[in-house]
């Protein structure tokens, strides 16, 4: 069924419409026709299969049939520190980290960066990432758009994850050391309800970010013998919880 995107206050009295993007791909693109059933998402766990019962130019009607919570939200709250990187593959980590159940993605800046953004391309950027989040949330039925935050520095990331039930930082010198221990790590009981995974730049973390991060209760992992793209790492860590701690299977 086509998903479609309708924010939650243009839903009322049983009726919502498609403005935009969103009616022009429903009438110009796919070419729907009076009566026609869609599934309409509204961006905060709820959706609604709703029948088209009128259009014009550039805007669509629909009737709600019914409301339902999104079946695809994964139950673990994952987030994601991620050293900044070029625009195209934090495009792809967002997208993807969409499909595989990421629940929030914060761009950092650390000292190896190789991107350096001024307020104005940030902003830019962050509106992209939006976007492209809320695309994803349609495709693969998530009831929420992955949580793209504005860029953090380090510490403001790890003074911000205090409160989450496991830390993790991905770090490079533990490669082909055995990984650090993920079955102790993730097989206990109680499971950890919520992550928190700092991922560095390809030129990896400082010493001095990484003693940073182990100070504020980070553990050093690593996801095996080879050295992983920071974006690689990012979806292969995403996709590794959502099967030990969530609900990919």
């Amino acid at each position: 069924m086509r998903r479609f995107f309708v924010p939650k206050e243009d839903i009322l009295d049983g009726r919502a419409k498609l403005v935009g993007n969103e009616a022009h791909h429903a009438l110009q693109v796919l070419r729907l026709k009076k009566g026609d059933l869609v599934l309409l998402v509204d961006g905060q766990g709820c959706e609604y299969p709703a029948r088209l019962i009128a259009a014009g130019k550039d805007w669509a009607e629909l009737r709600i049939e019914n409301q339902q919570p999104a079946l695809g939200e994964p139950p673990l709250d994952l987030t994601i520190g991620l050293a900044l990187l070029k625009a195209d593959r934090m495009d792809l980590v967002v997208q993807k980290g969409t499909e595989l159940g990421l629940k929030c993605l914060i761009p950092v800046e650390t000292a190896r960066c190789t991107v350096r953004l001024d307020q104005v391309k940030t902003d830019k950027r962050l509106d992209r990432w939006r976007r492209i989040a809320q695309e994803a949330m349609k495709q693969c039925r998530r009831g929420l758009p992955l949580d793209v935050r504005p860029v953090m520095t380090l510490q403001e990331f790890l003074s911000g994850s205090a409160g989450m039930d496991l830390k993790i930082m991905l770090y490079e010198g533990l490669a082909g050391t055995g990984g650090g221990g993920w079955r102790s790590l993730l097989k206990g009981e109680p499971k950890p309800a919520s992550v928190a995974a700092l991922i560095g730049p390809e030129g990896g973390l400082t010493g001095e970010e990484v003693e940073a991060a182990r100070q504020a209760g980070f553990e050093a992992m690593s996801l095996g013998p080879r050295i992983l793209r920071s974006e690689t790492a990012a979806l292969a860590l995403t996709a590794v919880l959502g099967f030990e701690l969530g609900d990919l299977f």
